[in-house]
């Protein structure tokens, strides 16, 4: 069975707090289960990065609903593929603060040094892998949550 993978970036219409981005990640990931998904969700500067992994039929209407949130504006897609195999398959959302946990994924800020959000990896295909293979890999997962 192929797995899609999606990528996606988009801005929050406002800063999200500690709070907030728990109750966000407590509901993506009963949605999630219950959808048989599984990925990545990154927060840094107003921005996310989120990587949904399952069932074209399951991931495409998610994201749709996703574009439709109020609390996410400039929604963009950065990559959709098929794959042969789950690489968050683990966490039904694995989840980084990365403000506040930058310090526990060495390599990963000098990564985005450049970039003001995850917003700005839309057309820089080489970041975007770099990006996803670092948490695929396993040298910043020690940061996630699961």
């Amino acid at each position: 069975m192929s797995i899609s993978r999606l990528a996606y970036a988009s801005a929050a219409t406002k800063p999200f707090t500690a709070n907030e981005l728990r109750d966000l990640l407590l509901k993506a990931r009963t949605n999630n289960s219950n959808l048989g998904i599984t990925g990545l969700l990154l927060y840094h500067k107003r921005s996310f990065f989120q990587i949904l992994e399952g069932a074209e039929e399951d991931v495409t209407p998610l994201f749709g609903v996703i574009g439709r949130d109020p609390r996410h504006e400039r929604v963009v897609l950065l990559s959709k593929t098929v794959e042969e195999e789950r690489s968050f398959g683990a966490w039904s959302m694995g989840f980084v603060d990365v403000d506040q946990a930058a310090i526990k994924l060495p390599g990963f800020m000098r990564l985005l040094d450049a970039k003001a959000s995850f917003l700005d990896l839309r057309g820089d295909s080489r970041l975007l892998a770099r990006l996803i293979d670092g948490f695929q890999e396993g040298r910043w997962r020690q940061g996630v949550e699961q």
